[in-house]
């Protein structure tokens, strides 16, 4: 007699779109795998899109995540290709679920199941460090799964502005003259205080790691450590994203390279937060 038992039912799974490959600029070191073919210059762009507004953010050195909200409104959280569902390669991310819960509602109401946020989680030391985060997370784009188009910066603030979600910081919105005019846009990281050396040491020590090795692994002896990462590139006009590209420095690349390691290998250290971070608020209250 066949058992009336039912089989398990399969959990269904959410349709991933993941974040797309970015073109590196004229100039950008090329990472492994990377082809030269891909860059194109100022000049090219600018013939390219003649009306179209440049916007540069830092290129913040963290997790590439994404949050979004499935046609059941269930909340769900990816990083890459894959959404997290727990695993030891995962602790980094448990803030980030916490975040995620704790503001599900906000966020839903908001997000609906149309927009899908993307981010950098930088809870974990990569190869930049980092002592003066406002948060954790960092939202850098927004795609709008109804048009079919990436937001503009414009609309991709306006969409958040009141949640508790913070951007990544522009840069600059001027087109830049030439490449020498782009590369004076890589600074010291705004995330960074004149003291990152000393607090990174500070943080290796509490995670059981040699200070001298956390060091070396962010180049901090290199002449160009304390700028930041490189510049992140948009070309779009008052609704949405046309082009992006990306510069990053020379010695940022080398760094990882003289590294001998990935970052995921490695024990982790954590970045720090400014003093006046907070990364659950709580609402506004109403004034009467």
């Amino acid at each position: 007699m066949p058992s009336s038992r039912k089989a398990p039912e399969r959990m269904q799974q959410p349709e991933i779109i993941k974040y797309p490959r970015t073109p590196h600029i004229e100039g950008s070191k090329l990472q492994p795998g990377d082809s030269a073919h891909d860059q194109v210059s100022i000049a090219q762009l600018r013939a390219l899109y003649p009306d179209a507004k440049w916007v540069s953010e830092e290129k913040l050195d963290g997790a590439n995540t994404g949050l979004f909200f499935d046609h059941g409104l269930e909340q769900h959280i990816q990083s890459r290709g894959h959404v997290l569902r727990g695993g030891a390669r995962e602790g980094q991310f448990n803030l980030y679920k916490q975040w995620a819960r704790h503001f599900e509602a906000e966020l839903m109401e908001r997000l609906e199941d149309r927009y899908r946020t993307f981010h950098e989680w930088t809870f974990a030391k990569h190869t930049q460090f980092y002592d003066a985060l406002p948060h954790y997370l960092h939202e850098f784009d927004i795609l709008d799964t109804k048009e079919g188009i990436w937001l503009s910066t414009q609309r991709r603030h306006a969409l958040l502005e009141g949640l508790p979600m913070l951007s990544v910081p522009v840069i600059s919105t001027e087109w830049p003259r030439d490449r020498k005019h782009l590369t004076s846009l890589v600074g010291p990281s705004v995330y960074r205080t004149g003291n990152w050396r000393e607090n990174l040491a500070i943080q290796a020590e509490r995670a059981g790691v040699s200070p001298e090795q956390a060091l070396m692994e962010c180049g901090a002896d290199r002449p160009d450590a304390d700028l930041c990462e490189g510049i992140y590139i948009k070309i779009e006009d008052d609704d949405q994203v046309l082009a992006r590209f990306k510069y990053v420095r020379p010695g940022f690349l080398q760094t990882i390279l003289d590294s001998g390691s990935h970052w995921q290998d490695r024990p982790q250290v954590q970045n720090m937060l400014r003093d006046d971070a907070d990364l659950f608020p709580s609402p506004a209250r109403p004034e009467w």
